[in-house]
């Protein structure tokens, strides 16, 4: 829950309750100060949608209970140049926070480059990328086995994408349970990391050096080309290392899905090739991703080894 002001006195100290044991939890999460963390958990938050949902994700996090140390930080875009959002409640509990109102470049998707301007204020080698939407139901599993793989040896590592917040209709079922068979068939007998932006952790140098190449139009590009520079990459299909992911923007319908469906068959397609400037600026969906729907709207005047994946029980 994010902490707010409010006028009635018994409210408000009851919020600050929560401020306080957050910022209890971020002390303990993050360590001492003085010492680099041993990871960087990076959250894009479209600013629009998610500074308050973001507080769910934050708090699973805060749960952690393990012997490493963790910085979070926040990177909060998409809101009018002259009416930035407050930040405060993120300061206080002692999450970092970078911000830009606008971070769009052509033929990127925006998670990308979302991602990479936290990448770049990280202070650990390992960086951790979580979604705004997400929830993380076992902390202490989860960035343990991420810090592990990588003292290891890996370069990325990855784990299970499950939904919540999900339609119950047949269609949405069917989709969800098409997602999981064509990741497995990535992954298993393309031999094609399936990384997504939701749930996945990678050299903070490798990631900034792969997308200022420009070999990261999008999330799903990371793994071929992590597969063709023949990078470790580690994956558990472990149940508690299964991080959740919102399915809010499923739309409902056998019309919707069969839609959706052939969009992603071409997407993947041209995801496969790996080249250096990946990037499209015709790609239309780059500059039109869902969260710059509203800010569109509202602002309309003012922006027109060999590949070595093994699996981990």
């Amino acid at each position: 829950m994010r902490p707010v002001l409010m006028s009635n006195q018994a409210p408000y100290v009851v919020m600050m309750h929560t401020q306080d044991r957050n910022a209890a939890a971020m002390r303990r999460l993050r360590g001492e100060l003085s010492h680099r963390p041993d990871g960087s958990i990076i959250i894009p938050v479209n600013a629009q949608t998610d500074l308050e949902r973001v507080w769910m994700v934050i708090n699973d996090l805060l749960g952690y209970h393990g012997r490493h140390t963790f910085e979070i930080i926040v990177m909060v875009n998409n809101y009018p140049p002259d009416d930035p959002p407050s930040l405060a409640a993120f300061h206080a509990v002692g999450v970092g926070v970078v911000s830009q109102p606008d971070v769009r470049l052509p033929g990127i998707r925006v998670a990308v480059t979302a991602r990479v301007h936290g990448a770049r204020a990280a202070t650990a080698p390992l960086t951790i990328h979580i979604d705004a939407d997400c929830r993380v139901p076992d902390p202490t599993a989860l960035l343990d086995w991420y810090v592990d793989q990588f003292a290891a040896g890996a370069r990325a590592a990855y784990t299970p994408v499950h939904f919540c917040d999900l339609h119950d209709d047949a269609a949405t079922q069917a989709r969800v349970a098409i997602h999981h068979l064509t990741r497995w068939f990535k992954r298993q007998v393309m031999g094609i990391p399936t990384i997504r932006g939701s749930n996945f952790a990678i050299d903070r140098d490798l990631f900034i050096e792969l997308f200022d190449a420009g070999y990261l139009p999008a999330d799903f590009s990371i793994g071929p080309v992590l597969r063709a520079r023949r990078t470790p990459v580690v994956y558990s299909g472990a149940p508690r290392l299964a991080v959740l992911t919102s399915g809010r923007y499923f739309e409902r319908g056998w019309g919707e899905l069969a839609r959706y469906l052939i969009y992603r068959l071409r997407y993947n397609l041209q995801m496969l090739r790996v080249r250096a400037g990946m990037s499209n600026p015709d790609d239309r969906q780059a500059n039109t991703d869902r969260p710059y729907h509203i800010y569109r709207a509202r602002n309309a005047d003012t922006h027109d080894q060999t590949m070595k994946e093994r699996r981990v029980p």
